[in-house]
């Protein structure tokens, strides 16, 4: 089974992820970057990834993306930002989503394991990506 994407629609509200205020992602290119992530990680579990243009939303949390463990998703501020970096905010988020699938602690504070893995990971995830896929690092 393969990974859930969704774009966004509404504003300023965390959903369901099978509610109406999303819709299927149809990006052929993400489904693959995702699929590559999961490769790599080794998690079982299908993610559930929405993709937002909402900046307010990251304002809000304080962030570029998000795992939500308790609902079991992750939340990425696509917006404006350069491919390359909104897809390394998702694969760092991938990693706590297996992470969790391995029943690890989700310590989110600055310099923990858990997020030095994270950091790490989609720092080396992107690099191989792109090696791979230069038009990660064009404009969009």
């Amino acid at each position: 089974m393969g990974d859930f994407l969704a774009l966004e629609n509404g504003i300023n509200k965390f959903m369901n992820v099978n509610d109406e205020s999303t819709t299927p992602v149809e990006d052929p290119d993400l489904k693959r970057f995702i699929a590559f992530c999961r490769q790599e990680l080794g998690y079982k579990q299908p993610a559930k990834v929405i993709v937002s243009d909402d900046h307010a939303k990251a304002v809000h949390i304080k962030a570029m993306a998000a795992y939500f463990p308790d609902k079991n998703f992750v939340w990425v501020l696509r917006g404006k930002r350069l491919r390359a970096d909104w897809y390394r905010s998702l694969a760092h988020e991938l990693v706590h989503h297996a992470q969790r699938e391995r029943g690890d602690s989700l310590d989110g504070s600055d310099g923990s394991d858990c997020e030095n893995e994270a950091n790490g990971k989609a720092g080396v995830f992107l690099r191989a990506w792109g090696r791979e896929h230069p038009e990660l690092f064009q404009p969009a």
